[in-house]
């Protein structure tokens, strides 16, 4: 019981609030202050501001904090955008000009390369950028029917607690998106299993809006109805998920094709996919991206490529396009069969993808005893280090490295160039989620003969 109060004591946080100087920037987004050289991560401070700040958590070795007053602003800091920023989870920068956003997504890159893998000498590319708002075409919104209020919450959830943020529109979501907040709150509202649909998955085509309800329940005839004529009147395509994504069926036969949803690619390229499969958020970021990895693999038409972690055949189909051979790997048999559909859909016939959970020993796998010029790999935010041993088997002439985590991609790039014959040519950011400290970043090495 002793021991139990002292745990108390030591994680007690204190009610007065502070005064700091914040001196840089986290990984985060967080500023960063010291305090007796303590040191303290602040949500909402920047560099080289004075502000006022109330004690969040306290640990042994650094505490954290949020401004509540800023005494001394940055001339970097901006109104945020939206009315619940700083309550909500999903954005962490809205305070800091964008401009200078992409600045601190670069510096990410460059200090984890140069502090993890001593790499230095390469040429910065000039990062990728889109709008700032109205980016985001896939989400996961979470719906949670508040009595207490007297209506149905969706959105996102707080970014210091497990609730959804009751917020009315969210400026970084596709404009319709955004606009079906309110909507969907009241229509969710009105159904029997309110209380019993925990989110709803969005994925915005290149002409239509699909949104796929996770219910626990079976509607009603009556649910049923309703939700037909919210499909009717807002042009939507909606699914129902019961249970895991096998399990989503379209609400309407217009939903059940196929070729329901899609986005376009290089303005030659189609890719059709179901509301659960992954796709990046941002298109136009995406688009970008796909064009600058083939302006600096630059291929001539006579290479066999492979693409490692290719999901639906983002860039696998991009790739085919301009190489003899590509063949795409990935863990998600749904991924891998869709994309080999998308291949079909194209008229493209000189790609092969494969399914294999590539943590694992691939060695003795077909496609990894072949030859390949180039090397694409675009893995998770863990990285892909347990492929890195098999590069030197693979020997491509290039490889070109998607990140979204920069350690990871620095980790994995200190092996490749310390152990492997590469040398790191140039690397940069992309700016694929606006407002957040995410980084999404590209690499290219070329072997050094």
């Amino acid at each position: 019981m002793s021991r139990r109060r002292g745990r108390g004591r030591r994680n007690r946080v204190p009610a007065e609030p502070i005064e700091l100087v914040i001196q840089d920037l986290a990984h985060d987004g967080r500023g960063v202050a010291k305090l007796d050289e303590k040191v303290i991560f602040v949500d909402g401070g920047l560099p080289g501001e004075r502000v006022v700040c109330q004690y969040t958590k306290t640990r042994k070795d650094y505490d954290e904090a949020q401004v509540t007053e800023v005494l001394e602003a940055s001339e970097d800091r901006v109104a945020p955008i939206c009315d619940v920023y700083g309550m909500c989870g999903g954005c962490r920068l809205q305070h800091l000009d964008p401009n200078r956003q992409i600045e601190f997504k670069a510096m990410q890159l460059e200090s984890n390369l140069e502090r993890q893998a001593g790499l230095t000498e390469y040429e910065r590319l000039a990062p990728l950028r889109s709008a700032s708002e109205g980016y985001r075409y896939k989400a996961r919104l979470g719906v949670k029917n508040v009595p207490a209020k007297g209506r149905v919450l969706v959105g996102f959830r707080e970014r210091l607690t497990p609730f959804i943020v009751d917020m009315k529109r969210c400026p970084i979501l596709e404009d319709k998106i955004d606009s079906l907040i309110e909507p969907l709150s009241e229509m969710i509202g009105k159904l029997t299993i309110a209380g019993t649909l925990p989110q709803i998955e969005v994925a915005v085509g290149e002409s239509v809006h699909a949104l796929s309800l996770r219910v626990l329940e079976t509607p009603t005839e009556e649910d049923l109805a309703i939700l037909k004529a919210f499909e009717a009147e807002h042009d939507l395509i909606l699914y129902l998920q019961p249970g895991n994504e096998s399990t989503t069926v379209a609400l309407s036969e217009r939903g059940e094709s196929d070729q329901a949803i899609s986005y376009s690619l290089l303005d030659s390229l189609t890719l059709y996919f179901k509301p659960y499969h992954f796709t990046q958020v941002n298109p136009v970021m995406n688009d970008k991206m796909v064009r600058q990895a083939l302006d600096l693999l630059d291929l001539k038409g006579d290479e066999h490529v492979l693409d490692l972690f290719c999901g639906l055949g983002n860039f696998t189909l991009a790739l085919a396009t301009q190489a003899k051979s590509v063949i795409g790997v990935e863990g998600d048999k749904s991924l891998t069969d869709w994309a080999g559909r998308n291949a079909g859909f194209n008229n493209i016939d000189n790609v092969e993808f494969h399914c294999a959970d590539l943590t694992k020993d691939q060695s003795s796998e077909p496609w990894m005893n072949q030859t390949y010029d180039v090397l694409l790999i675009d893995p998770p935010r863990s990285g892909a280090l347990e492929m890195m041993a098999y590069i030197g088997q693979l020997a491509p002439k290039k490889i070109l490295y998607v990140s979204c985590h920069p350690a990871t991609l620095a980790r994995d790039l200190g092996v490749l160039t310390k152990e492997h014959p590469y040398k790191l040519v140039s690397a940069g950011v992309m700016d694929m989620f606006p407002h957040t400290a995410h980084v999404e970043s590209m690499a290219l090495l070329v072997k050094d003969e």
